[in-house]
């Protein structure tokens, strides 16, 4: 009896040893026999890391290096006759000479992106040449071009199923609509904005939108409302660390403190931050605005001596001819 049970934990071990060796040949094999990992040719490779230094430079906002960089990257997809790359290298190269306020040059190059998406039936990247073409022909003042985007566009907008599209399109169409003097067309616009940027979960894109509504409820002098979706706005902004919404927001609490006539110590204090923020941030415009609003707060307190030193910045400010960053 004993013996039989010693013959059968012997079978069993040698049967696990079999089993064991088995598959350790087995997964030699299978290693042993897996290819090796393409190669990536030397030229994908090279416009792969350009268009990486070029993300790059445009992060540390280096616009002129990044127009530089954007252009070889665009240079480099079209000798690989790689569209779609060379689509969203164009974009990006469209933003950079955005930055450095070379407008016509952004439009030309967001009109090509825009073909060959087009070309290529990639209808969300063209949706995006889209509405950076609205929103660099805003910048132009170019009101004719504008409004015969925004009718062509309007008419068949983003689908239901791209709801951060939808939000940034409606974004645009709604300022574009207060701009006309459509308030009531333009506050519809601007809530269908809010909806589909909180069904998109684009938290920086709900704030924006939250601003401009606060900047339609001041045209329309709802002065509780508006002062209410200023301060939700930079609690936001502040949440995403977001410089230029957060100084929007301290200058539209202060505006709006100002307009009512309310609480002008309060507002003094906003508008000084957000011309400090601006002058960081080298937002000229935005900053002699805050900077006027100051002054006449400073006058409305009877500060005359230092509402004088304001001025007198204001007035340096606006002889000086800086460059404005958008």
């Amino acid at each position: 009896m004993r013996e039989d049970r010693g013959q059968k934990s012997e079978i069993r071990s040698q049967t696990m040893f079999l089993l064991s060796f088995t598959f350790c040949l087995l997964l030699l094999v299978a290693c042993s026999s897996a290819p090796p990992p393409p190669v990536v040719p030397v030229t994908v490779a090279r416009a792969s890391y350009a268009a990486e230094t070029a993300r790059k430079l445009s992060a540390n906002e280096n616009w002129s290096a990044a127009v530089r960089e954007w252009q070889n990257t665009v240079d480099r997809y079209r000798l690989l006759n790689d569209c779609a790359n060379e689509a969203i290298a164009l974009h990006n190269l469209a933003q950079a000479h955005r930055a450095l306020g070379n407008l016509d040059r952004a439009h030309a190059l967001l009109e090509q992106a825009a073909d060959l998406n087009q070309q290529l039936g990639r209808a969300d990247e063209g949706w995006r040449n889209q509405i950076t073409l609205l929103q660099v022909e805003s910048q132009a003042k170019q009101a004719a071009a504008l409004e015969a985007r925004f009718a062509r566009l309007a008419a068949s907008p983003p689908p239901d199923s791209q709801p951060q599209l939808q939000g940034l399109f409606f974004n645009e169409f709604g300022q574009w609509q207060q701009r006309q003097g459509n308030l009531a067309k333009a506050d519809e616009t601007l809530r269908r904005a809010e909806q589909a940027m909180m069904k998109a979960g684009d938290r920086l894109g709900l704030a924006v939108v939250l601003a401009n509504r606060a900047r339609l409820d001041e045209a329309q002098r709802k002065l509780a409302d508006a002062l209410e979706k200023w301060s939700r706005a930079r609690a936001m902004f502040e949440s995403l660390a977001d410089p230029p919404g957060i100084a929007a927001s301290l200058a539209g609490e202060g505006r709006v403190l100002l307009a009512a006539g309310q609480n002008l110590p309060a507002a003094e204090t906003l508008l000084r931050r957000a011309s400090e923020n601006f002058h960081t941030l080298k937002m000229n415009d935005d900053r002699a605005d805050a900077l006027r609003l100051l002054v006449e707060c400073l006058t409305v307190q009877k500060k005359t001596a230092e509402a004088a030193e304001v001025r007198k910045v204001l007035d340096a400010l606006r002889t000086s001819g800086a460059p404005t960053r958008k």
